[in-house]
């Protein structure tokens, strides 16, 4: 069974560098692959990425590319060009959102999304349409259709500054509250306005430049940790994880 977008948003903001850290470009697509994955487990609608890198035009580069490939069904992979950038991505996890997962044969009720004709058959479709619906799998009948089934993440760069536009963030932090018994005021924020979760960069302090206004919007979605540190990546699934039994 595909379960459909959320019916409210739930962002993501995350620093760029969190890959300056990373020593080879497996390391940075190991990385990126892993935040692509949690964040389509969980239905996240966008990840905002801050420009705050030592290598900002190369990391945005290699996330806006690896991100396409990672995002592009199956048999449409073959109309993005190799670059550089995509020379690790035959050693990564597939996402398998809905629309990857297609069968070798027509099936009825099926959503397929397709680029110049191309719907992964063993034609070319006449249609102007990016999305159509399998009405008759031996007659090869279709309609345009749009697609209705939560189809992975979407991605944009932002300054620092741009994160004091936001009127719904929630901010990860090993200081905050307790989220179990913040629920109601975080449902209630998400139920108005959806919800921005924000991780901070790997060298932290991300509170101090924010602000105080922040501070009661901070949350520990790890209680009681068991390690001196939690990485970025692990932050954001621990964060996710119950986010999402919140908000079920």
């Amino acid at each position: 069974m595909y379960l459909f977008p959320r019916a409210k948003p739930l962002n993501v903001i995350l620093f760029l560098s969190l890959f300056d850290i990373e020593n080879s470009m497996l390391e940075i697509t190991s990385k990126l692959s892993f935040i692509l994955r949690v964040t389509c487990t969980f239905r996240v609608n966008e990840i905002f990425w801050v420009k705050d890198s030592r290598h900002n035009e190369k990391m945005m580069e290699i996330v806006d590319d690896v991100s396409k490939y990672l995002l592009a069904p199956p048999y449409l992979k073959k109309y993005i060009p190799f670059k550089s950038t995509l020379r690790k991505v035959g050693l990564l996890s597939p996402l398998n959102v809905p629309s990857h997962n297609v069968k070798k044969t027509l099936v009825e009720g099926e959503l397929r999304l397709g680029r110049k004709g191309d719907f992964g058959f063993n034609r070319k479709i006449k249609t102007k349409s990016k999305v159509i619906l399998v009405l008759d799998s031996i007659k090869f009948n279709f309609i345009p259709y749009i697609n209705i089934y939560y189809d992975g993440i979407r991605m944009k760069f932002i300054e620092f500054d741009d994160i004091f536009k936001f009127d719904n963030i929630i901010v990860a932090s090993r200081s905050g509250k307790n989220p179990l018994e913040s629920m109601h005021e975080i449902k209630e924020l998400y139920n108005n306005r959806g919800l921005t979760l924000l991780i901070g960069p790997p060298h932290g302090r991300v509170l101090n430049k924010l602000g105080e206004k922040y501070i009661n919007s901070s949350y520990n979605f790890a209680i009681n940790q068991g390690v001196m540190d939690i990485r970025t990546e692990e932050a954001l699934a621990y964060s996710l994880s119950i986010l999402n039994l919140m908000l079920s």
